[in-house]
């Protein structure tokens, strides 16, 4: 059991959401519109501003010693990480806009994005906030917010998403990198910022 957690804990890090939501979004009919090669771009341009990019300077400082693993288990290490991913994103969001051009609402969502990651910056300094929830509540924010504004109801989905979210929050409680309240307000604060503004513009 403790190793399929490992598993969920990994497969659903942070790192990857982004470069799941894409990969999603281009099995959609709105990826119709676009060619092959737009489509591998698209996905390689996410996966290297969200997860390489990110990853960088954790990788960095575990080459140092400075931290012990990926996800940073010490609330105090993870400032500049995340600081570092807020720069990432954010040149994300503005390859989505200017270069991929996608629909607004698609790149309001990476706004999103990365106000998640200012807030759990914020509440970082003084709490130790999930990433991992933040992440998934981000997809599954994302998931909902391009089903309601294209009218869609893929009830499979969206109860996928919740099942995967649970049990995000399950390894991370069980393996003792969270507390119950950690989890959820990771996953609060992932959810509302990509939700809303997705739905809102």
């Amino acid at each position: 059991m403790k190793q399929f957690l490992k598993v969920i804990s990994f497969v659903f890090q942070p790192l990857l959401m982004p470069t799941f939501g894409i990969s999603m979004l281009l099995l959609t009919n709105l990826a119709l519109f676009y060619t092959e090669i737009w489509k591998w771009f698209a996905l390689g341009g996410t996966f290297l501003f969200t997860a390489i990019l990110p990853a960088t300077p954790i990788l960095m400082m575990m080459r140092k010693g400075q931290i012990r693993d990926l996800y940073i288990s010490k609330r105090e290490q993870r400032t500049f990480p995340y600081l570092f991913s807020l720069l990432a994103y954010t040149f994300w969001t503005i390859f989505m806009w200017r270069v991929l051009q996608v629909p607004f609402f698609i790149v309001a969502m990476g706004i999103g994005s990365v106000l998640s990651i200012i807030i759990i910056t914020l509440i970082n300094m003084k709490w130790k906030i999930s990433a991992h929830l933040s992440g998934i509540g981000g997809l599954t924010g994302g998931v909902f917010a391009y089903c309601y504004v294209m009218a869609i109801n893929p009830v499979w989905l969206m109860i996928l998403m919740l099942v995967i979210s649970a049990l995000t929050a399950l390894s991370r409680i069980e393996l003792k990198a969270h507390t119950p309240a950690q989890t959820l307000a990771g996953f609060t604060v992932g959810f509302l910022m990509v939700f809303l503004p997705g739905i809102f513009v």
